[in-house]
């Protein structure tokens, strides 16, 4: 899932990342290594630093994904992995439909689910 794809991490995009996962309280669901990588570079950039290492910039879009699938709301998460799923076995089907299917499949113990279910995390 590629929430973060155009994320470019600088320090108002950084601090908008923190406050969110804070505000939405999921902070401390994040790796302590995570958490204190985007401290470190709120830090950096705060003082005037630039970040050109594509290492730590793909680092930070991690960063920026997994604060992003921890605060979508569960509903909008189930509707895109039932949508998924469903144009997968080449099935139309209403938001509804598409929102119970995506909740079955994120219910479902991962020995249990199927080859054809969509990548997450």
């Amino acid at each position: 899932m590629l929430l973060a794809a155009g994320f470019v991490p600088t320090l108002l995009s950084l601090r908008a990342l923190k406050s969110r996962a804070l505000r939405r309280g999921v902070w401390h669901r994040l790796d302590p290594a995570a958490r204190a990588l985007l401290d470190a570079s709120i830090l950096y950039l705060r003082r005037g630093g630039r970040i050109k290492s594509q290492t730590l910039a793909q680092a930070l879009r991690a960063i920026a994904e997994r604060v992003l699938v921890l605060t979508t709301p569960i509903r909008v998460l189930a509707k895109a992995i039932g949508t998924a799923i469903a144009r997968a076995r080449g099935v139309e089907v209403d938001e509804e439909k598409a929102v119970a299917l995506g909740l079955q499949w994120i219910n479902t113990p991962k020995m249990y689910r199927g080859p054809q279910a969509p990548a997450m995390h």
